[in-house]
């Protein structure tokens, strides 16, 4: 009996994979590069969210519904579906960003291929954002930042199924510029320009002992001269935190603070008793007008810095840590927004948040599948059939 019935279980995967295919009528090989050669990936990297980059030179967007409805993406050529997302799809431009999840992605390796499939006109949307982001692996909180500037409330969606949408303040229809990935926001320091994850869906964010968050960050200037009077200090300027008294990342003081002279990065955690700041001190001089992909790793007694995928500073702080009552602030220090004046000047884009702690193989995944020049994915040429 398990003879016959194993056979047929093989059967109905095979009759529900064709299925799948009918009425596609196009799909491009993409390789997957993790060698030395392309990524430099060492370990794999499991449920990971691919970001997959469509322009002009790789794909044909006439073959395609306009708004990309029919895009699918699969293991092999006959295999299941996988979860995507499209972020950004413009036709006109031809310009796409979408989001695939893959199952795993293989370390140290040239022989890995994903097929986008296309050429469907009675395709309906499929987007699973939720899938590829998924909160059951730990993410939180992921806003593309893609959305034309605005001030609606929950107005910048959250990607996860969490939907914890922020709202801008301040945020105005030309602050939407491109990006690394796609579109992202551009805030302006003198127009106050920033964005808050508020009411009920902050609390969400009091990770403490295991957290991984990151975005990507373009300074235009560095604006923040400080306010004696207020006693507030100058050079800090923040792009992503929870408050001052919990997770946080942001330009650590002026120039001259430092020897040699730079523009530094931190990361802190907040210590319960005595209450106080536990910062991680970058080493790259982030300079204006160039992009930076930045990624926090609290694993307690650990917080790690990695900038560009790479490991800054470790530091160990073995007292309890803390998390405060505040919203999550991308662009500014959400604790004391007026006071403070640690507005961001510049662009920032995929901001993160995940409940559990990544690896170094997925850190540098993350920058090296999403920054400008990429090698990970090499385009095949395309070929007609499902």
């Amino acid at each position: 009996m398990k003879q016959l019935v194993f056979p047929f279980f093989l059967l109905l995967l095979a009759h529900h994979a064709i299925a799948q295919r009918a009425g596609w009528s196009s799909r491009m090989a993409i390789k997957l590069n993790t060698s030395a050669s392309g990524a430099g990936i060492n370990g794999n990297v499991t449920g990971y969210p691919l970001a997959v980059s469509l322009h002009a030179n790789n794909f044909n967007f006439a073959a395609a519904i306009a708004n990309g409805a029919d895009v699918r993406f699969s293991e092999t050529p006959d295999g299941p579906f996988l979860p995507h997302s499209i972020e950004w799809w413009d036709p006109m431009a031809k310009e796409a960003l979408l989001w695939v999840r893959i199952p795993e992605v293989k370390g140290n390796s040239h022989n890995q291929t994903i097929y986008l499939h296309y050429g469907n006109p009675s395709a309906s949307a499929a987007d699973q954002s939720a899938m590829v982001f998924p909160t059951t692996e730990g993410f939180t909180g992921v806003w593309h930042l893609q959305e034309p500037g605005n001030t609606l409330p929950g107005g910048y969606a959250d990607a996860t199924g969490n939907a914890a949408n922020a709202t801008g303040v301040n945020m105005m229809p030309y602050s939407t510029v491109s990006s690394p990935l796609g579109k992202g926001q551009r805030f302006r320091y003198n127009e106050k320009q920033w964005i808050k994850v508020d009411g009920e869906q902050r609390k969400l964010f009091d990770h403490v002992e295991q957290l991984t968050f990151s975005i990507w960050a373009y300074a235009e200037t560095y604006s923040n001269k400080g306010d004696e009077a207020k006693r507030v200090l100058p050079g800090y300027e923040t792009m992503f935190a929870k408050g001052d008294n919990s997770w946080r990342l942001q330009k650590f003081g002026i120039r001259n603070w430092h020897q040699p002279e730079a523009d530094l990065i931190e990361i802190c955690v907040e210590r319960t008793s005595p209450r106080g700041d536990l910062c991680v001190i970058g080493k790259t001089d982030m300079k204006l007008k160039q992009w930076y992909h930045i990624t926090g790793i609290q694993d307690f007694p650990y917080v790690h810095l990695y900038v560009n995928g790479k490991l800054e500073r470790t530091e160990k702080f073995d007292t309890p840590w803390k998390s405060d009552d505040h919203p999550v602030g991308i662009g500014n220090q959400s604790q004391f927004p007026e006071k403070g004046g640690r507005y961001w000047d510049g662009v920032l884009d995929e901001a993160r948040v995940i409940g559990k702690v990544k690896d170094a193989n997925w850190i540098k995944l993350d920058y090296e599948s999403q920054r400008p020049g990429s090698k990970l994915l090499e385009f095949q040429a395309p070929v007609s059939g499902k």
